[in-house]
């Protein structure tokens, strides 16, 4: 397995481990198995939120079940771990203020059982708060060492820019990172969002992405179980003609169309893209490598341009 560097001293697996659901639908047991089955095959990061998986929950369920593990396991040293603050905790707690990215970062750490955080994400835009107050909270916990990199999530992209311009502007630390949901098939762009910044990445977002060298961690990326059913796709996705390139080119290689969707990715920058990670989730170990090991599955130039130019 080739790793992708980040930045000096962070290093990660081509696809990212998400574990939303740890500690809610996807009991401890299982959690487990599929954390197992991911750093077996290679795997070392792992992304979660302060807010996983509230609405099932209380929020702190993932968080907590990965601090659980890694004293189980012994092995945190060797993962690279991704969380976020910004999100909504029923009401309370919600935005980008200095003092809630202050109290947000040590209750992250406290219940990952940690002293430092590889990348944190700003979950989500906050309009409300100066940009300058929300990055300078930020560098305050580089500078501490609490966290080594940082990340924005559903922002739009000029506010995702302008708020590296502010952190540049104070010599402080920047986004390098950004997360945002994205796929191979595309999605309508006409229906209402239940997060107004839940965007789908834009073509134009994409080209943003290559020009400042930052890599898209790419959520959501097999739509929630409709490449391997689509009847589980959601309705505002396009499937039509592009599913089908893709499920028949998935035939004909003998993989599974998760798994192809995965190549496709994990290959995006071969077409003049940025840096794709495919971030996705199982509670069953067996499903998530086989979408894995997409990684390993070729795609020649003409394939990748059939998949790109299919309608």
């Amino acid at each position: 397995m080739e790793y992708i560097k980040l930045k000096e001293g962070i290093e990660v697996a081509p696809v990212c481990l998400g574990a939303m659901n740890f500690g809610t639908t996807t009991d401890k047991k299982s959690a487990y198995a599929v954390l197992d089955a991911y750093i077996e095959a290679g795997g070392n990061f792992i992304d979660t939120s302060n807010n996983y998986a509230h609405w099932q929950g209380t929020g702190d369920e993932s968080e907590t079940l990965l601090g659980e593990y890694f004293r189980d396991r012994g092995n945190r040293d060797k993962l690279v771990i991704a969380t976020k603050v910004g999100f909504d905790r029923h009401g309370k707690g919600q935005g980008l203020k200095k003092e809630q990215i202050a109290y947000w970062i040590d209750e992250s750490l406290r219940k990952l059982g940690t002293d430092h955080i590889d990348i944190y994400y700003a979950h989500t835009d906050d309009t409300a708060t100066p940009l300058e107050e929300t990055m300078e909270a930020f560098d305050r916990l580089v500078k501490a060492g609490k966290v080594r990199m940082l990340g924005g999530s559903n922002y739009d992209t000029w506010r995702f820019a302008e708020a590296n311009n502010a952190a540049s502007k104070a010599g402080g630390a920047h986004y390098e990172i950004m997360q945002q949901r994205f796929s191979y098939l595309g999605v309508r762009g006409d229906m209402k969002l239940r997060y107004i910044f839940n965007e789908f990445a834009s073509r134009e977002r994409l080209r943003y992405l290559k020009d400042k060298n930052i890599p898209l961690v790419a959520y959501s990326c097999l739509a929630g179980g409709g490449y391997a059913d689509p009847s589980r796709f959601a309705s505002d996705y396009i499937v039509g003609g592009r599913y089908e390139t893709i499920k028949e080119m998935a035939a004909d290689k003998g993989v599974s169309v998760p798994s192809l969707v995965v190549s496709y990715l994990t290959n995006f920058h071969r077409t003049g893209g940025p840096r794709v990670i495919p971030l996705f989730a199982s509670s069953k170990p067996e499903h998530f490598i086989e979408a894995m090991n997409g990684i390993y599955v070729d795609l020649s130039d003409s394939e990748l341009t059939a998949l790109d130019d299919a309608q």
